[in-house]
């Protein structure tokens, strides 16, 4: 079952519209300890292993197809009910800890319901229904009944407006107390009123993006929400509202979009990806229950929606996985080892972004519950340090024969790893999928070294495309090709204005082939001194600078200095492009979600997509560590991640390189049709842009087939020539000096 998530702004394009337009146990009574997120116990062969853990499972759904659901909750019995939309029918189901039953009555026979909405089960046992009208999205709060007709409840207030014509009251979280009044959460402060709509008290909190604050809950006159720095309790039932206790985050200010559940002894359990943890009424040590690390809550597609006790100590928890509807159930197994018998460990420099790679872990794992997928990010491991230290401590425990099971090698030297032979061939190790035919020539070919063997191989690819005046794309195959039609005053910038440092990591990434020989990794002869020199023509262009201040700039400051991806990778340029700032737009597509508005400027331009110099950047390089103790689990680890089963989600992190997961992406079947965005700015500017159609799909990966040049950026050199350069765009040092600073530090590092 699929759930639409309507996208009425995405926000980090909303904001450049309006910037451009001018502005251990199963029993929970008390809290003993904690379990460090940070500590992997591991049994050992002779160990007297402790048992019982809880292990996940699945509630499978009832409805039909597209029949969405809009809300699901815990009943006054404790059971769960689940709240459904078919053509504008609600229906309603009852799970009693075996099957799914539908109720004849939904409760809410006879409204008009236009989106989604919220079920809130009162203090004085009633039910009521939250939702947007389609009429300027006012709120409409519905006291339902299972006998009689739904009574409208606080109306003149949800109807009050502003001097702009815009409604006062967005809630964002709703209950009501045991004496019936209603609890309205409005973003930093929540109000109590009675049922007529007189105030009696108001709470302060922090606000946060979330339309549904699911971090918060209603219990008798007990209150729950969100502060600065911590959980915030409150006494609603005293006219001016207690603070009772502040309860800091477990997993910092991330917990503020947790789902949280009370227990029954006045403290509450909170699920976010780290697992489920408890803390007891006036504690102050978080006690993990569930290791969200061992199951589904980690997973980067999962976003956790609702948390719920059940009444023998197990969990459900409402999770959305890649628009798909799931509710996971944890139960306690005193059978099985409370930890995982073996570990593999995986390191690379930047996992917190490798989605792919952390999906992978966690499903890996549900796979094989007798093993611990250890994800070692390097520079949070590192702390201060350089990359260029961590990176040279890594070799020394590689070249000593230890280090991890499984590499991912972005930012890493992995031709010297080659040649020491730190790395696996991985023929062996991929030899079904080979035979199967399951990757491209491209994926496969850039990556086969001079004896055959293939030492490293993609996850994901994010492809190169650009869109624009013909003639300005032609513009773009070289350097030289940049500066000579760039220099001429009557054309557009083909670049977005930022600040030179981002303008230079761009320009390193697009033209990396250039300036760096592909067999040595050393810098071509001259090549900085032009790669500064075309940077300083395309920022001259746009208006670069060395960094933008909000005493003259206002707002977007903030943008201009902050717009580019990781790795330097061209962002979003559509709107730019659509207003004609810029003539060209590159798009670095790492995702069908990412091409909404890009496509939607394409068609009114009347362009189409193009690949970029048949370019694409390889991300999440996987490598074998031959002296690793896990050999056997690593290549099952890497056959794991490469096969389509991971590769068929949409995680924002890159195309997948398997070829049967693109062939789904690229269906009819495949998606969420009925997605849409939109942003609009202060000048009446607007733009919307729907979900890729399955052709559009087919054009991006026929251009990912054809992409045969990977972009193979050395991080460190990239570092040295930014910091050895900047002197040159604030006019410190001369062309010749700051080419000169770059490529002696340069050959200081090639000579390690």
């Amino acid at each position: 079952m699929m759930k639409k998530r309507w996208m009425c702004a995405l926000l980090a394009a909303g904001m450049l519209a309006n910037v451009l337009s001018g502005c251990g146990q199963s029993s929970f009574t008390e809290t003993q300890g904690t379990t460090d997120a940070g500590t992997k116990p591991q049994a050992q062969e002779g160990d007297s292993v402790p048992m019982g853990r809880y292990v996940e499972g699945e509630i499978e759904l009832p409805g039909e197809s597209r029949e969405d659901i809009c809300d699901i909750i815990q009943n006054e019995n404790g059971s769960l009910e689940l709240y459904t939309k078919k053509d504008n029918e609600i229906r309603r189901y009852t799970f009693e800890g075996q099957e799914w039953k539908r109720e004849e009555k939904s409760l809410m026979e006879g409204l008009e319901v236009p989106y989604n909405f919220h079920i809130i089960v009162g203090g004085d046992g009633s039910r009521y229904a939250l939702y947007p009208l389609s009429n300027g999205y006012r709120f409409c709060l519905m006291k339902l009944s299972e006998d009689g007709e739904p009574q409208e409840l606080l109306e003149e207030l949800l109807s009050e407006k502003r001097d702009n014509g815009s409604y006062k009251h967005y809630p964002d979280f709703a209950g009501v107390t045991p004496e019936g009044n209603i609890l309205l959460s409005l973003r930093d402060m929540t109000r109590v009123y009675t049922p007529e709509g007189e105030p009696v008290m108001e709470v302060p909190q922090t606000s946060c993006s979330s339309d549904w604050k699911n971090a918060s809950y209603l219990k008798g006159n007990e209150y729950l929400t969100i502060g600065e720095n911590g959980y915030i309790r409150y006494d609603v039932s005293e006219t001016k509202g207690q603070l009772m206790e502040e309860i800091a985050y477990q997993q910092g200010n991330s917990d503020q979009y947790a789902a949280v559940a009370p227990d029954k002894d006045g403290g509450f359990f909170m699920a976010n990806p780290k697992g489920i943890h408890h803390i007891g009424q006036g504690g102050s040590i978080w006690e993990t229950v569930v290791d969200g690390e061992l199951n589904s809550l980690s997973q980067p597609s999962a976003y956790i929606t609702k948390l719920f006790v059940g009444s023998e100590d197990d969990f459900y928890v409402w999770i959305n996985s890649a628009g798909t509807d799931m509710i996971k159930h944890y139960t306690y197994d005193p059978e099985i080892p409370s930890v995982p018998g073996k570990t593999l460990t995986v390191y690379g420099l930047d996992l917190g972004s490798a989605e792919t790679v952390r999906q992978a872990a966690s499903m890996f794992q549900l796979a094989h519950p007798d093993v611990r997928v250890e994800l070692i990010d390097g520079q949070t491991e590192a702390g201060s340090t350089t990359v260029s230290d961590t990176i040279r401590a890594l070799n020394t425990e590689l070249l000593s024969g230890n280090g991890a099971d499984v590499l991912v090698l972005d930012g890493l030297p992995a031709d010297a790893y080659m040649e020491k032979g730190v790395l696996l061939d991985l023929r062996e190790t991929l030899k079904p999928m080979l035979e199967a035919n399951e990757f491209g020539e491209n994926i496969t070919g850039p990556f086969t070294a001079a004896d055959g063997g293939i030492y490293r191989i993609p996850a994901r690819m994010t492809l190169m495309t650009v869109y624009g005046d013909p003639e300005a794309l032609a513009s773009l195959k070289t350097m030289e090709d940049v500066r000579s039609y760039q220099s001429d005053p009557s054309h557009l910038p083909l670049r977005p204005r930022t600040t030179y440092e981002n303008l230079l990591r761009h320009v390193f990434m697009l033209y990396s082939r250039e300036i760096v020989d592909g067999e040595s990794g050393m810098l071509r002869p001259g090549k900085v001194a032009e790669l500064l020199e075309t940077v300083k023509v395309l920022g001259e262009a746009n208006d670069s600078r060395a960094s933008f201040d909000e005493s003259d700039e206002g707002e977007i400051h903030f943008y201009y200095n902050t717009s580019m991806k990781s790795q330097g990778l061209p962002g979003d340029e559509s709107i730019e492009l659509q207003r004609g700032d810029i003539c060209a737009a590159i798009e670095s597509v790492d995702g069908m979600y990412s091409l909404m508005l890009p496509l939607a400027v394409a068609d009114q331009l009347g362009c189409e997509m193009e690949g970029y110099n048949a370019s694409y950047m390889p991300s999440q390089m996987l490598g074998i560590n031959r002296s690793g103790g896990q050999i056997g689990l690593a290549e099952e680890f890497v056959r794991f991640v490469l096969g389509d089963q991971v590769q068929d989600s949409d995680l924002m992190d890159g195309l997948p390189v398997n070829k049967k997961a693109a062939a789904h992406w690229a269906s009819e079947d495949w998606g969420n049709p009925e997605l849409s965005i939109a942003v609009s700015g202060g000048d009446g500017y607007s733009l919307a842009g729907t979900f890729p159609t399955a052709e559009q799909r087919r054009h991006i990966f026929a251009l990912a087939e054809a992409a045969d040049q990977p972009i193979l950026a050395d991080r460190v050199l990239l570092d040295i020539i930014m910091a050895e350069t900047k002197g040159f765009f604030d006019g410190t040092l001369s062309l010749e000096q700051a080419a000169q600073n770059a490529e002696s530090k340069a050959n200081l590092y090639f000579a390690e």
